[in-house]
């Protein structure tokens, strides 16, 4: 097996980016460039990735490779197995259930090979499991254990050694039969069950139901008197309401007449309202009169007779000379309040100073540094009022002298003009009559402005159109009038008014007729003579009757459902006082109860004889692994006696005893699992070789290891096709 390419879509912090491999590719990149990113898509690729676990990234895989640019998340890898060139192609979602896989075939056409959805493509390729492939194929940095081989490894060492990797061993057949067997009778797990488990809560049920059916019988005949006690009960309430009805009934007929007899005092009120409304209408259907349309006709007449009007005026004005008097008068009141400017100094209407000059004085440099150390000698006063009282209200008070007398010397004030007392009791005078010609000036620029604004749009208004205006407000005033005359108004005064009148008058009649509609309806059930007669006698209040009613129906429901719970339950509990068939069941789960357990504990024994001898077969069979081990590590240099044990965990042989590789450094423990990582790759994969995948393993070897490390991984690419990720110069091959 050989990968060509990937192309990964987005994977972390890849993006839209293309990888070729060759049979030795070494990528040597910083720290950050993502490298065990690159890593870990190849993996995914292969097998697909797993449910993330949790929100954190630490161990939610889906969320730490999420694509930090967003858009999609996966790509596609090209590899060839078995001299056949295929493409997988996956996407990635939130969960597995949303993942998209499809594998293609040289020819571009879907392949089935590996499953419908690819599912089957690492197992098929490799023969192991994701979990295997990241413990052999796959070495991670800082992630190569030493314990013992995983189980899936442990399965395909002994199926490569006892029929040639054909599939699962006899042995390996018989204990899986055995453990489902064993599961069906006792379960592992809550809250399955097994068959054993079934039967003993079915006898702990039948315990429990067996002490109850003793006390069945004597609650099932309290039950039984319950349920007499409660249909006499049942009888009497019955005979209650019937006795409520009857009164009910009586009484309710009277209210009855007086409603209708209310109804129909309305009805009638009604009925002349609308005959009323009729006369107004008169021949017209009130319905299909367009009350909006004369309502806006109405609306656009009023606004043209204001028109017409406003021009009468402005002419009127006009022809009397009323504007070219106005205008002389407007003259003379400007010449006027001109002489007074120059006698006053006016400027525009506005009065001369009468107080004197204002004077603004121009504050200085001297004046500034003045105002700051009265301020800060008053802020130094106050801090040491509480301290050095004498002292501290001393300087409070310098402080705030300084600057009031500094804010005195810079407010604007006024300088007094010195006058005559003659002169200025003359421009008293004059300013006086300023006032007042101003005043006069004012109205009059007023009351020309109503009498000369009116204008069209184009200008000021013709002969022509002033008449044309005049004969359009008298037709559409007698096209209004003619139609208004079709219905009976008391007088015809205001149109706006008649139409207002007109809109309410159509919706009063609709209103009428429905409700004439809906009383006629409701009194149709009763003769007029039994409507109109009176002297029903005095009764007792109906709610009052209903509501005794009601309580003693209420009262009825209860003893209903008493007797129906009684029954019930005491013909439950009379079956359960039938112990018969429960102890008929008991003896037979019993017996079959024994039989069962019989039968589990020659299954627990058979189990534990293939268990010691499956570890027997396997320690033998590990030592193809434990030749390719120590044949790698004398390769790097490195002594030692190193051993399997049963469970495929290597330790060294020292002086007669073995030791953990818990004893060695970090350095040894990651060359030893980089030997048997390598080694278990050899003694696996016979016919098919995998890619070997390196992310950066040699980060605690010594120099010289580390050189005998990098000759190794050349060796093997005579072999397999490796990926070798490196962030170290020295490190790179």
């Amino acid at each position: 097996m050989k990968i060509l390419s990937c192309y990964i879509a987005g994977f972390g912090k890849f993006s839209n980016q293309n990888f070729v491999f060759q049979n030795l590719t070494v990528i040597k990149e910083d720290n950050g460039w993502g490298k065990t990113t690159l890593a870990a898509f190849l993996r995914c690729m292969l097998f697909g990735m797993e449910a993330g676990r949790g929100k954190g990234i630490e161990t939610n895989e889906r969320a730490r490779y999420a694509p930090w640019r967003g858009g999609a998340y996966g790509g596609s890898l090209t590899f060839v197995c078995g001299g056949r060139q295929y493409r997988v192609e996956r996407g990635f979602g939130r969960t597995p259930a949303q993942d998209v896989a499809r594998v293609y075939d040289q020819n571009n056409m879907q392949s089935f090979d590996f499953g419908e959805r690819a599912e089957l493509l690492g197992e098929r390729l490799f023969g192991v499991n994701a979990d295997s492939f990241s413990r052999s194929v796959y070495v991670p940095q800082g992630e190569i254990e030493t314990g013992g081989l995983p189980e899936d490894m442990k399965t395909r060492l002994l199926a490569l050694l006892s029929n040639g990797g054909s599939g699962e061993t006899s042995a390996e057949r018989a204990l899986r039969k055995l453990e489902e067997a064993d599961r069906a009778l006792r379960a592992k797990r809550r809250p399955a069950k097994g068959k054993l488990d079934e039967i003993d809560e079915r006898l702990s049920e039948i315990l429990l139901q067996k002490r109850e059916a003793e006390n069945c019988a004597h609650q099932a005949a309290a039950l039984r008197a319950r349920v007499t006690e409660s249909e006499r009960e049942i009888v009497e309430c019955n005979q209650k309401i019937d006795e409520w009805s009857v009164k009910i009934e009586r009484l309710s007929r009277k209210n009855e007449l007086e409603a209708a007899q209310t109804m129909y005092s309305r009805l009638q009120g009604l009925q002349a309202e609308m005959s009323e409304l009729q006369r107004f209408f008169g021949a017209h259907e009130p319905e299909s009169l367009n009350v909006e349309g004369i309502e806006s006709a109405v609306a656009e007449w009023s606004r043209l007779k204001e028109r017409y009007e406003a021009l009468e005026r402005a002419l009127r004005a006009s022809q009397t000379g009323e504007e070219g008097m106005i205008r002389a008068q407007i003259a003379g009141c400007e010449r006027t309040l001109a002489s007074y400017d120059g006698i006053l100094a006016k400027k525009g209407g506005e009065n001369p100073p009468r107080k004197g000059k204002k004077i603004v004085p121009k504050v200085t440099r001297r004046m500034r540094w003045w105002l700051i150390l009265s301020v800060v000698v008053a802020l130094i006063g106050a801090g040491l009022v509480e301290s050095v009282q004498g002292l501290g209200f001393v300087l409070l008070i310098v402080g705030g002298i300084g600057m009031l007398g500094g804010f005195l010397r810079i407010l604007p004030r006024r300088e007094k003009i010195k006058k005559d007392t003659r002169a200025e009791d003359m421009q008293d005078e004059i300013s006086l009559l300023y006032d007042k010609t101003y005043a006069e000036l004012t109205e009059l620029r007023k009351h020309l402005a109503e009498i000369t604004t009116v204008q069209t749009d184009g200008g000021a208004v013709t002969d022509e159109e002033y008449a044309r205006l005049k004969t359009e407000v008298e037709t559409r005033g007698q096209s209004i009038e003619k139609f208004l005359r079709n219905f009976a108004f008391a007088e015809l005064y205001d149109y706006r008014a008649a139409v207002a009148q007109l809109k309410e008058n159509v919706v009063r009649f609709r209103a009428c007729g429905r409700e004439i509609a809906d009383y006629e309806a409701r009194l149709r059930q009763y003769r007029p003579e039994e409507i109109l007669e009176s002297g029903c006698e005095e009764g007792e209040d109906i709610s009052s009757l209903k509501a005794k009613k009601l309580a003693w129906e209420e009262k009825k429901n209860e003893w209903l459902k008493t007797r129906s719970d009684g029954v019930s339950r005491a013909e439950d509990l009379e079956g359960k006082g039938n112990v018969s068939a429960l102890e008929s069941e008991e003896s037979f789960l019993l017996e079959e109860k024994e039989r069962l357990e019989k039968r589990h504990r020659a299954i627990v024994s058979a189990k534990e004889i293939l268990l010691k001898a499956k570890e027997n077969m396997a320690s033998r069979y590990l030592d193809p692994v434990e030749r390719g081990c120590q044949q790698y590590l004398g390769f790097l240099g490195y002594g030692g006696n190193l051993r399997f044990a049963a469970d495929g965990a290597p330790v060294f042989e020292e002086q007669g005893a073995f030791r953990a590789l818990g004893y060695y450094s970090v350095g040894s423990r990651e060359l030893v699992g980089l030997c048997t990582r390598i080694a278990l790759v050899d003694a696996v994969f016979k016919k098919e070789l995998p890619v070997l995948i390196f992310d950066d393993p040699f980060v605690n070897l010594d120099d010289g290891k580390t050189e005998r490390a990098k000759a190794l991984l050349k060796e093997l690419s005579k072999r397999y096709q490796i990926l070798y990720l490196t962030c170290k110069s020295e490190r790179k091959i």
